[in-house]
């Protein structure tokens, strides 16, 4: 009954005409084998990276995507619910939905390797990633992430950091793209460059939305169902794109490089979900005010990418055409 209604969505009366059981036996049924998954599945396939791992997602990340010193990729959805009862406004997003929002962060294999779920729909979007547990967390420094350490072939000395889009704050630990369009040449191969990263993230959404139907409209279920179904779906895709690569993830489903090496081909799953999802970008989710300092350090990496050392042959070509 469970995995019937992640792969293939509906609803908890269509599913209590068809297993003959009773609405709320069909909840409790729902909600409590969504547990179990979590439970049982969080611990093998959603555990925290060691040090060593977090190294290792890092030189996917340099030898698939080109950009060096990435320990994940970054982003957040909405994720479209009934009106809970009794909750007035607080889930009501500026998208005139109410929602719960979800934000994850994946590695350069499309698997998630972190997942905050259940912050309200109508926080402001500048406090959502500051209050989600892994920012707290990064903020803290008590996430086990790797020491400073050089760039490949240089001896540039650089930390460890998480890559978003534009909706995130510039961090020590999380990069952004250069605001603006008249950017510099520096500027826009760095912008470039964090963007194929980042659609890695993208990637994974897409595929969590096309293969779990569940998310093709609103869920109508609890708030605490609602997070269990959320959980479960993450826990299964990385349990299948672990084991069962290929088959969970046809080659064509997903974004792929052509040819020249710097250009995207489109997957499948763009126009599976096309207006046909429920999970929708969540805007901005941090305040924009960046440290000199961390500033410093976004250029340097930018001036990095543009070096022999650092830049990759066809990049001046697809920034020159504005590819990205």
């Amino acid at each position: 009954m469970t995995l019937k209604f992640l792969a293939h969505g509906g609803s908890f009366q269509s599913l209590s005409w068809e297993f003959r059981v009773g609405h709320s036996t069909v909840a409790k049924v729902i909600f409590e084998t969504c547990t179990a998954i979590w439970d049982t599945m969080q611990p093998i396939y959603l555990k925290s990276p060691t040090e060593q791992e977090w190294i290792n997602i890092s030189h996917q990340f340099s030898n698939r995507w080109n950009f060096p010193h990435t320990l994940g990729a970054i982003d957040g959805k909405h994720v479209h619910i009934q009106c809970p009862l009794n909750s007035g406004s607080l889930y009501y997003n500026y998208k005139n939905h109410f929602s719960i929002i979800l934000l994850a962060c994946c590695d350069a294999d499309y698997k998630f390797i972190w997942a905050d779920i259940g912050a309200y729909g109508s926080e402001h979007d500048a406090s959502v990633f500051r209050r989600s547990q892994m920012g707290k967390q990064l903020d803290e420094g008590s996430v086990q992430l790797p020491k400073v350490d050089q760039l490949p072939s240089s001896n540039v000395e650089m930390p460890y950091f998480f890559v978003g889009d534009e909706a995130f704050p510039l961090k020590p630990y999380l990069m952004r793209p250069y605001p603006g369009r008249q950017l510099t040449e520096q500027k826009s191969v760095f912008n470039y460059r964090l963007s194929r990263a980042r659609r890695v993230i993208e990637n994974s959404f897409g595929i969590l939305a096309s293969r779990w139907r569940v998310y093709r409209s609103p869920l109508l279920c609890s708030i605490k169902t609602t997070e269990a179904v959320v959980k479960a779906t993450i826990c299964l895709h990385n349990y299948l794109k672990t084991e069962a690569p290929t088959t969970y993830v046809p080659p064509t489903l997903i974004d792929s490089l052509k040819d020249d090496g710097g250009t995207n081909r489109d997957g499948e799953w763009r126009e599976i979900i096309q207006n046909d999802t429920n999970l929708t970008p969540i805007g901005r989710v941090g305040a924009n005010i960046s440290a000199s300092a961390t500033m410093a350090l976004r250029d340097k990496l930018a001036e990095y990418l543009i070096s022999d050392a650092g830049a990759v042959s066809w990049q001046m070509a697809y920034v020159n055409r504005g590819r990205f």
